[in-house]
């Protein structure tokens, strides 16, 4: 099995990419991958924890790009919907992409599950803007029913004929 590798080759890309777009397949030429830090003695399996995942994007400011995650919410009919908003940002155009993951505790009220939850939200939101390969999470998302998506970009909630809200991909 190879090391992951969690740092950009300080090799510069020829040009200083102008774009967010050229930024990203420039980072992404280094095959950046998160490490596994993570175990789940449960499942008896590693995982990309939060700080691993950190640890791999933050590579990618040799090229320009920079993030941002903070929490949103929306209210709906039946209550509130909390989401991490991840941004991504390409300092020399000022482009930015921004995504939505759903924060999904079973009980909201509960600080130390909404503080698991938006770590969780965190780790895959931040997975999924940059694209960072993952095997198996943590192991207990095989032992969970399949989730509705989680992740949106660049889509603000829409309201279906029914009256329920969905996201659009």
């Amino acid at each position: 099995m190879t090391k992951p590798n969690t740092t950009a080759k300080t090799q510069k890309h020829p040009t200083d990419p102008k774009t967010l777009a050229a930024a990203l397949l420039a980072w992404r030429e280094t095959s950046p991958s998160a490490p596994k830090n993570g175990r789940n003695p449960h499942f008896k399996s590693s995982f990309s924890n939060f700080e691993d995942v950190v640890e791999c994007v933050n590579t990618a400011t040799e090229y320009g790009i920079t993030w941002t995650q903070t929490t949103d919410f929306i209210v709906v009919e039946h209550g509130i919907v909390d989401f991490i908003v991840t941004k991504i940002w390409h300092v020399g155009s000022g482009e930015m992409v921004e995504g939505r993951t759903l924060i999904k505790v079973k009980d909201p009220t509960n600080p130390q599950a909404m503080g698991s939850g938006i770590t969780y939200a965190k780790r895959y939101g931040l997975q999924a803007a940059f694209g960072i390969p993952s095997e198996e999470d943590d192991g207990n998302a095989a032992s969970k029913p399949a989730a509705e998506a989680v992740v949106s970009f660049n889509s603000p909630p829409k309201t279906s004929s029914n009256g329920g809200q969905h996201a659009e991909f």
